[in-house]
C-alpha cells in the first residue's frame, strides 16, 4: 500500500515538495494523478491537494505559488499556529494553511532570491521570515511532515511508514599551511605573494603560532581520532587550501589522520566572482593529498548566495553541500534536518545538488557559559532526535584542541557527541 497524490495540475514545484515531504522525511512510497476518475478507483490511502476535495481524502486546500513556474514577489499573510505564525492561511482544509506551499517557500531559499534581486546586502538570519515567525529554531518542515503522519495514521491505521534514525554527525574544517620554500629567491616571492594575496592563510598561521593561539593541525586530528573512536562519531572534515603552488602543500601526516574519513573542500565559493577553475583547482589539491576520495563535499561558511553559489558547486562536479545554515546565529536556514536536492528556483527544477544542512556553530558557542552552552546543544539535539533527522554541527579543528583558549569549546564538543550518540 502507497499514498496517491491528486492534483488537477501536476507542476515541478508540487511534485518537489511532495517526494521531499512524502519520500525523504516520512519515507513512504507516493504515486501522483491528475485523473480524478482513477484517483476515485484506487484502493491506495488518498491525498488531494487542490481547491476543494474529491471525496472523504485527506485534503489540503492549495494556495496559488506550486502552481507559478516564475519568481515572483509574494505579498506574505500569516494566520496563527499554535504559538507561531505560518504563511499561505487557508481555509477548509486539514491545515489553516498551505503546509506544502510554506514548506516549499522555506527549503528553496525563496525569500534569499528575491532579496538578492533587490540588494548585494548580506542576508542574515535576523532578516528572515523564520526568525519573525519565530520557528529559526525548529526543523519546522519535519515537525510539519509528523503531523501529516499522524494524520494519516488516524485516518489509515493499517498504513506502515518506514523508519528513519537519528544521525549526528559533527563537520570539522581547518586551514592547510603551505611550507616555505627553499633558496633565497623562492622564499621572497613566496613571502611577497603571501602579503598581496588574501587567500593565503600563511601569515595568520605563523601570527597565531607566534602568539601562542596556533595549534597543531596534525596533533589535534591524531588525539581527535582516538575520541572518536570511542563515540562512534564519524564527522565530515572540509580542508582550506592556500592558494599557492602544489609543491609548497606538503601534508602526510594530515593524508594519513584522515585516510578513511569523509573529506571535503571549505570555502570553495566564498563570493559571486569565483571562477569555477579555481574551485576545481581546489578539488585537485584535495585529490592530491587524499586520492582516495570518492564522493565530493563541500562547505561554505561565510556568505552563501543563490543561484550562483550553488551552481559553481554543481559544475565543478561537487555533489553534495554543507553549507545550508546560518555562520553566526544558530537555526535552521532551510527549516528542516534531513538533506534535501537543491531546487533551482531560476530554473525551475530540481539539482543532483544533495544539501545537508547544519544548525550549529561554534562561534556562535564560543561566548556563552559551559552551561548555556550544553543548555543549548541539548535543546537542537532533542528537537532534531524527536523528527529522527540528521544533527548537523560545525566545528574549527583549534576549537577541538588542548590549547587553554579553546578548552570550553572541546569539552562541549565531547560533551555534545556524548548526549547525542547515534
Amino acid at each position: 500500500m502507497h499514498l496517491i497524490i491528486f492534483s488537477s495540475v501536476l507542476t515541478p514545484r508540487i511534485k518537489y515538495i511532495f517526494n521531499f515531504i512524502f519520500k525523504e522525511i516520512l519515507k513512504t512510497e507516493i504515486e501522483f494523478t491528475g485523473n480524478a476518475e482513477y484517483f476515485a478507483q484506487s484502493k491506495q490511502v488518498k491525498i488531494s491537494y487542490g481547491e476543494k476535495a474529491l471525496g472523504d481524502e485527506l485534503f489540503f486546500k492549495s494556495s496559488p505559488i506550486l502552481f507559478s513556474n516564475k519568481l515572483d514577489d509574494i505579498n506574505i499573510k500569516t494566520t496563527l499556529f499554535g504559538e507561531y505564525q505560518v504563511p499561505f492561511p487557508v481555509e477548509n482544509s486539514l491545515f489553516p494553511f498551505d503546509v506544502f506551499a510554506a514548506s516549499f517557500f522555506i527549503v528553496t531559499r525563496y525569500e534569499e532570491y528575491l532579496h538578492q534581486k533587490k540588494t548585494d546586502e548580506d542576508f542574515e538570519a535576523k532578516k528572515s521570515y523564520q526568525f519573525k515567525w519565530k520557528i529559526l529554531e525548529r526543523p519546522i518542515i519535519d515537525e510539519w511532515a509528523m503531523l501529516i503522519k499522524n494524520m494519516i495514521r488516524k485516518k489509515h491505521p493499517e498504513f506502515k511508514f518506514y523508519e528513519k534514525r537519528f544521525i549526528n554527525q559533527p563537520s570539522i574544517n581547518f586551514n592547510i599551511t603551505p611550507n616555505i620554500p627553499d633558496g633565497f629567491l623562492g622564499r621572497t616571492k613566496f613571502l611577497f605573494s603571501s602579503v598581496f594575496n588574501k587567500e593565503n592563510n600563511f601569515l595568520s598561521s605563523k601570527f597565531d603560532q607566534l602568539t601562542g593561539i596556533g595549534v597543531s593541525s596534525e596533533a589535534v586530528l591524531s588525539d581527535l581520532n582516538l575520541v572518536l573512536e570511542k563515540k562512534q562519531t564519524d564527522p565530515i572534515f572540509f580542508i582550506n587550501f592556500p592558494n599557492v603552488p602544489d609543491d609548497y602543500i606538503k601534508a602526510n601526516g594530515i593524508s594519513k589522520n584522515l585516510s578513511s574519513k569523509n573529506v571535503g573542500l571549505l570555502r570553495p565559493c566564498a563570493s559571486d566572482k569565483e571562477k569555477i577553475d579555481e574551485i576545481k583547482t581546489g578539488l585537485a589539491k584535495l585529490k592530491k593529498i587524499l586520492p582516495d576520495q570518492i564522493n565530493v563535499s563541500s562547505q561554505q561558511l561565510e556568505i552563501l548566495k543563490f543561484p550562483i553559489c550553488y551552481l559553481n558547486l554543481l559544475n565543478s562536479g561537487i555533489t553534495t553541500d554543507y553549507s545550508m545554515g546560518y555562520p553566526n546565529r544558530a537555526g535552521f536556514r532551510a527549516g528542516t534536518c534531513t538533506p534535501f536536492n537543491w531546487y533551482d528556483l531560476q530554473l525551475e527544477k530540481v539539482t543532483p545538488l544533495l544539501v545537508y544542512s547544519y544548525c550549529l556553530n561554534d562561534t556562535t558557542l564560543q561566548h556563552l557559559s559551559n552551561g548555556t552552552i550544553f543548555n543549548s546543544i541539548k535543546e537542537y539535539v532533542d528537537t532534531v532526535k524527536f523528527v529522527n533527522g540528521y544533527f548537523l554541527s560545525n566545528w574549527q579543528l583549534r576549537s577541538l584542541s588542548d590549547h587553554l583558549k579553546y578548552k570550553k569549546l572541546k569539552l562541549a564538543f565531547i560533551e555534545m557527541n556524548n548526549y547525542a550518540g547515534n
